[in-house]
């Protein structure tokens, strides 16, 4: 079975396209969709049913988040795909709370990994799902943005809309 896809052409932080299948939501690129499906080594197949509800059911959420009336997600995700430390660091993030914001090295020291904090960097540098798994919630330990698929603005602009303050890539604290 294929994949659904879908795009918002229009949002605050520019295009955003994703793909969901028949177990939940596999792809979020911050890109138009025939440059996302160009990416993507994945024959045109007829979408499943699932997939197209998960795919409305993300643009109605998505739509909501980026105009600040949502929190969170409830699309399913298909974790199935994502595999070992990715894995780890991924499950992690996608717990960090509407709001709230984790340092990679505290990433690292959750998982039993000291020192291992670019490799959380690595590993959410290739997040399949941004947003919807939120890696921009994740800063450096010196409260700076220190990358985002979607580009450091983007990133800033999502943790703005959570309630920070960013001034010049930072998050400044309260």
């Amino acid at each position: 079975m294929g994949l659904t896809f879908v795009e918002i052409t229009n949002s605050p932080i520019g295009p955003i396209s994703f793909a969901s299948g028949e177990h939940g939501l596999q792809g979020v690129a911050f890109s138009n969709l025939e440059e996302y499906k160009a990416t993507l080594n994945q024959p045109d197949e007829t979408p499943t049913l699932a997939g197209w509800e998960t795919a409305n059911k993300l643009l109605v959420e998505m739509n909501a988040y980026l105009s600040g009336l949502q929190r969170e997600f409830t699309v399913d995700i298909d974790w199935s795909y994502i595999q070992g430390f990715q894995l780890q660091v991924l499950r992690i993030t996608y717990e960090i709370p509407f709001g709230q914001v984790m340092s990679y090295g505290a990433i690292a020291n959750q998982l039993g990994k000291p020192g291992a904090a670019r490799a959380v960097g690595t590993a959410l540098a290739r997040n399949p799902i941004p947003i919807v798994i939120p890696c921009h919630r994740v800063i450096g330990s010196d409260h700076g943005l220190h990358g985002f698929g979607g580009g450091l603005d983007v990133k800033a602009y999502l943790l703005k809309l959570e309630g920070h303050t960013v001034i010049n890539h930072r998050v400044i604290q309260p």
